[in-house]
């Protein structure tokens, strides 16, 4: 009987014994190593370890020793992406953690390798791909910033528009060709505020299939949800009447009676993307107004001199409309007006049927 008991008593301690070591080891905890190393900082330097991505939060501080190094050691739920960051020199490095030993050492040249697991060594790849095109686009932008004429400012624009597309493509194809990793579901995060709205359903279909079980799906929804809401698509447009470069009111009414349709074009002299809209649309203008399509620009300048000058400068020969308070008036409230330009493709029955329309789509209205 004695025996017997013992016996129930062992197997219900393994018992107990087994279910806690399942549960830990469903836990997913593990312990990483983080070895820094860093000729370029003193010793002294604080350094700050973060958990980045999923939840961001800080984990650790620590001081870097004699040696110039430190090591951390985490204990979480892997993989995970981790950012160790320091202050003079700046120092904010990503690293992607999943087992084993990560080392990060800092040359004197403030150049940084990073070993660790092959989500790391990936995530690497992935730097040496993209920086020499981020570092071309930004040598772009800045020849914007630097231009000192309307027409330098359009040719930077045109190239910083080409390279900006040639840079999103580059990291879209990256993360579709790693959407079941934790690199693929961290970019597309870190940059949910910046994709466009064609991006972001790219993403969105890619990401479909594990839709259940991935972090980022959700968060892509919710972004393409907020862009919708923004949009007057199949929306009876907010009429308005506003004055005219001449002086005369013209109204949305009138113009929607004379014809099919009107595109209605938010812009402002001092944005040079929509000096370019005009430049391009300029040629067009004629073939679009004999096809039953006027247009009609609604400026949110505060100065109506840029206004005026702008208006020559580019030759724009349609209907010129100017918004009181500019960017705080009522009718751009009316169209949601984030940014510029802006347009709206009304019917004659007064419904938006096309919005943010780009002179590519214009020149199909004239196939059709």
């Amino acid at each position: 009987m004695i025996v017997y008991f013992k016996r129930s008593l062992v197997a219900v301690l393994l018992l107990v014994a087994g279910t806690f070591n399942a549960k830990a080891q469903s836990s997913g905890k593990v312990s990483i190593d983080i070895v820094l190393s860093s000729a370029l900082h003193q010793p002294g330097t604080k350094l700050k370890l973060y958990r980045d991505w999923p939840n961001r939060k800080l984990i650790d501080t620590g001081i870097l020793d004699s040696q110039h190094q430190y090591s951390f050691k985490v204990s979480d739920s892997m993989p995970a992406v981790f950012t160790l960051s320091a202050r003079k020199p700046f120092l904010d490095r990503t690293i992607i953690l999943e087992k084993g030993v990560c080392t990060i050492v800092v040359n004197a040249d403030s150049q940084t390798v990073v070993s660790g697991g092959a989500l790391q060594s990936t995530f690497e790849n992935y730097q040496k791909m993209i920086k020499p095109m981020e570092k071309e686009w930004t040598i772009i932008g800045n020849r914007y910033v630097k231009a000192t004429t309307l027409d330098e400012k359009l040719q930077a624009e045109k190239e910083n528009k080409v390279y900006a597309e040639k840079v999103q493509l580059a990291q879209v194809t990256f993360i579709k060709n790693n959407v079941n990793n934790t690199i693929g579901q961290y970019l597309t995060h870190n940059r949910i505020n910046i994709w466009q709205d064609k991006d972001l359903k790219t993403l969105r279909d890619a990401f479909y299939p594990s839709r259940k079980t991935n972090l980022v799906s959700d968060e892509i929804e919710k972004k393409i949800l907020e862009s919708s809401r923004n949009l007057l698509l199949g929306m009876k447009a907010p009429l308005f009447t506003l004055p005219a470069v001449n002086g005369d009111s013209i109204s949305l009414a009138q113009l929607l009676k004379k014809n099919k349709y009107v595109l209605v074009d938010f812009w402002a002299s001092w944005c040079t993307p929509c000096r370019a809209t005009n430049r391009n649309i300029a040629p067009l203008y004629t073939r679009l107004k004999n096809k039953g399509i006027e247009i009609v620009s609604v400026s949110v300048d505060e100065n109506k001199t840029l206004w005026k000058k702008a208006i020559a400068a580019d030759q724009i020969p349609w209907i010129q409309l100017i918004s009181p308070l500019a960017m705080k008036s009522a009718t751009v409230q009316d169209y949601q007006v984030k940014t510029l330009p802006a347009t709206f493709l009304i019917d004659q029955n007064g419904v938006v049927v096309k919005q943010n329309l780009e002179v590519k789509a214009l020149e199909q209205l004239l196939l059709k």
